[in-house]
């Protein structure tokens, strides 16, 4: 009787795992897909943001040729439309290493919340907003900063720390 048991036992245990081993493939498969789903996105994204930069840009040129509007508020709009290109790039360039399955950086996620600020500042002094509000973007920038400089700080260490483990084993 007791044969019987474990045997059953182990089946079930075979079986169990079988169904584990499938669930956790297509759990994976659906994550490389949610991936490539958000990179296309991002391209997507990406290059209609940069078709609103060539109009910025023909903007631009239209007010130097005209000789009508303020110059300098175009050119700071244009250059908070090129800044949103920057941290696109960075979050292309970690799905393209989740699809691979490297890591990411934390930092990805600070640099696009710093390009997001700097952008809002340009676009606020451009259109003229409070100042109360532009110092409000610049403590955030500072915390921003802060803060990348505290996820740098402890990447070397961790890193530092991973080859320190390699050499010592």
């Amino acid at each position: 009787m007791r044969k019987k048991i474990k045997y059953l036992r182990n089946k079930l245990v075979e079986k169990i795992s079988n169904i584990d081993t499938a669930l956790i493939g297509f759990l994976e498969n659906f994550d490389r897909l949610i991936h490539l789903f958000l990179a296309v996105l991002i391209v997507v994204v990406s290059l209609a943001i940069f078709i609103w930069f060539v109009h910025d840009f023909i903007g631009l040129i239209k007010n130097v040729v005209e000789f009508k509007r303020n110059i300098s508020g175009s050119a700071l709009r244009l250059f908070g439309t090129a800044i949103l290109l920057w941290p696109l790039s960075s979050l292309l360039r970690a799905e393209i290493n989740l699809i691979k399955g490297e890591k990411i950086s934390l930092n990805l996620f600070v640099d696009t919340a710093i390009a997001g600020t700097i952008r809002s500042v340009l676009i606020s002094t451009a259109e003229g907003e409070e100042l109360k509000e532009t110092y409000y973007y610049i403590i955030a920038l500072l915390v921003f900063a802060v803060v990348r400089l505290i996820v740098v700080y402890t990447e070397k260490l961790e890193k530092s720390q991973k080859e320190g483990e390699k050499g010592g084993a």
